[in-house]
């Protein structure tokens, strides 16, 4: 199972907010500031992610023939796609010929991400030649007139709450709007160093790194750079300034010295975290995330815990990258061009999922394990398989079409090629049986061990 790095819901201490048939494997400016990520002031966790599950290679090989995910039904995107496009650069390729390989796999993109690709497939039409990232740049300002526009009431709506705000309240909320103002309209701003967020961005490029090309020079500099970054002090003050510089001015030297030493994403990390400590002006996108943090964070100890709940419930209806296209445009305009790429994969990507939830005892064997997309399989966490049923009833087909898939692979010598249990199919099935408190009985009539 997968958790998020962050949840809002969870840092916020708040109680009112709720929350096709193939034969083979699948083939391959008016500032002069700088531009950065706002995510200031949310705590460092590193993230979990799905590799590295033991005894689960075997059915890793599977995840190359477009098993169909176990929850949504979709065809899986095998992993080692990812790696070949980072490794060949794909994605800094003409948009014809990256929306061209997407087009492969059109049945494993869902949601945001589809719509997304069909809003590039039709400006590709214009500007067949432009990589993704210029068409993105040049249609961020409508999608941002967009979401400005649904952001409006949000914000409208906060502003006259908070007029019941007791005044030294109010004066903090006043200045994290006047603050927003500022980032909705692509003002500078001095946002203070923060070595939470230092180290949560460090994580997430780890993280980045580990999913594309396995480089063990590469990981190996990122578990350096991210035990110097433990040295960070907490808070940053004029008692811990310098030794937060000389941290920073050490990963520096490090990066420099490394293989890594031109990743774009270290290096625009190292250089806004100076400017951040040296108190500099900078652009900073606004931040759905951070904005709610930082507004909780300001009417932390406010007494009247129902204005506080109405206000914070007010500013979860901003809208998000999961359901508006324009905010989604927007975050993935902000990435380099192999991060968008990254974006738009990793959610229909194939990944170990433990039927018995791993946290709450579930075994790392192959009987456990079942193929689900990363998007599915993050959304699940370690809830009980019967409460997945109840969430996503189409499961029951979808956990059928899995198998009926396995059994075709078997079938076909797939199997035997790479010597595979073929007692998987049944030990899958009696995993979905046991767990689903015998509600969910596979058909395996098909399968004819040989």
């Amino acid at each position: 199972m997968k958790v998020p790095a962050i949840n809002p819901n969870i840092l916020n201490g708040y109680r009112g907010i709720s929350a096709g048939k193939t034969s083979g494997k699948n083939d391959l400016d008016a500032y002069s500031y700088k531009q950065v990520n706002d995510l200031a002031g949310i705590p460092y966790v590193y993230p979990i992610v799905f590799t590295g599950i033991q005894n689960s290679s075997k059915l890793r090989i599977l995840f190359g023939y477009n098993l169909p995910c176990m929850y949504s039904g979709i065809p899986m995107i095998d992993p080692k796609i990812l790696s070949k496009i980072t490794k060949s650069n794909l994605f800094e390729y003409s948009s014809a010929e990256v929306l061209k390989f997407l087009d492969q796999y059109k049945e494993s993109f869902v949601g945001m991400e589809a719509r997304a690709i069909a809003v590039l497939k039709e400006r590709a039409k214009v500007h067949p030649d432009q990589t993704i990232k210029q068409l993105l740049q040049e249609i961020e300002p409508h999608y941002r007139r967009n979401l400005r526009k649904q952001q409006a009431p949000v914000f409208h709506r906060l502003t006259e709450a908070a007029l019941d705000l007791p005044e030294e309240y109010l004066k903090k909320f006043n200045v994290l709007m006047s603050e927003t103002n500022k980032k909705l309209n692509e003002r500078p701003v001095i946002i203070p160093f923060s070595s939470y967020e230092f180290k949560y961005k460090l994580s997430k490029i780890a993280e980045d790194i580990s999913n594309g090309e396995s480089v063990r020079k590469s990981n190996r500099v990122m578990q350096k750079l991210m035990k110097e970054a433990t040295r960070f002090a907490g808070t940053t003050s004029e008692k811990t300034i310098e030794h937060q510089k000389n941290v920073l001015k050490f990963l520096d030297v490090i990066l420099k010295k490394s293989v890594l030493r031109d990743n774009p994403q270290l290096k625009d990390l190292i250089e806004t975290s100076k400017a951040r400590l040296l108190k500099e002006h900078i652009i900073v996108p606004f931040s759905r995330k951070s904005f709610i943090y930082d507004l909780a964070r300001s009417l932390d100890d406010l007494p009247d815990t129902k204005l506080k709940d109405k206000l914070l419930t007010i500013a979860q209806e901003l809208p998000t990258s999961q359901e508006s296209l324009s905010a989604y445009i927007l975050k993935i305009n902000s990435e380099p061009s192999d991060k968008i790429g990254h974006r738009l994969i990793w959610p229909s990507l194939a990944s170990v999922e433990h039927i018995f939830p791993k946290s709450e005892g579930g075994a790392d064997i192959l009987a456990n394990f079942g193929g689900a997309t990363t998007r599915e399989n993050s959304k699940r966490k370690s809830i009980e398989f019967v409460e997945q049923l109840e969430l996503m009833p189409q499961t029951r087909v979808n956990c059928q079409k899995y198998l009926d898939k396995l059994i075709e692979l078997y079938d076909e010598g797939v199997f035997a090629k790479y010597n595979i249990d073929p007692k998987y199919i049944t030990d899958f099935a009696d995993t979905i049986y046991a767990q689903s408190k015998q509600t969910l009985k596979l058909d395996t009539s098909k399968f004819q061990m040989a």
